[in-house]
């Protein structure tokens, strides 16, 4: 028998009733909540980021930027004063080389970053953040932990901890999944914060 996952108004919500209106048993209502529950937080992840893309979008338009032009700056402040290699940053984009070609192009014909060939291999492209680029991202970041002082209002120290564990496990998992189908991770450091 199927089963219809809700509660009836002024029930306990934690009361869950089959199809046909008969209360479910508590262990069946246990796995039902609990299916619910997996299902939830699949879409909780997808959304949340989704609203976030969405705020983020909204306050950068009135500064000229993009998420993904945002994005690529913050890995290149990663890189150092050496910058990092054209192909290093197409990894960690999780963009092919061509793409990120394309990008890197924009960003330089803004003046926000510069590619130049490597000391050592002059097949290499190494690509660095202009000054330009550099006040830009400050901003943006200043903008970003405005945007988290927002999204993140009315949650504890503790509530923070235990999203950081939970998201972090989550995505150590997808990690090893993809791994486990000989793809190729986005990114070098499972572990990685996300920049703010």
């Amino acid at each position: 028998m199927r089963t219809r996952l809700h509660a009836f108004a002024g029930e306990d919500k934690h009361a869950f009733r089959t199809r046909r209106g008969a209360l479910m048993p508590p262990a069946a209502a246990r796995r039902a909540r609990g299916a619910r529950s997996e299902f939830r937080i699949n879409f909780l992840v997808h959304d949340v980021s989704r609203l976030r893309q969405i705020l983020f979008d909204q306050q950068m338009r009135p500064h000229g930027v993009t998420r993904a032009q945002w994005w690529v700056l913050a890995q290149l402040s990663r890189g150092g004063d050496d910058g990092m290699t054209q192909t290093e940053l197409a990894r960690l984009l999780g963009l092919g080389k061509v793409a990120t070609g394309s990008m890197l192009d924009r960003l330089e014909a803004l003046g926000l970053v510069t590619r130049r060939d490597d000391a050592l291999d002059r097949r290499i492209r190494r690509v660095s953040m202009t000054a330009k680029g550099q006040a830009l991202l400050e901003r943006m970041m200043t903008i970003g932990r405005a945007l988290d002082a927002v999204v993140l209002a009315g949650l504890s120290a503790e509530d923070l901890a235990t999203a950081d564990h939970v998201l972090t496990t989550i995505k150590r998992n997808l990690r090893r999944a993809l791994q486990e189908a000989d793809a190729p991770p986005a990114d070098d450091d499972p572990d990685a914060p996300l920049l703010r």
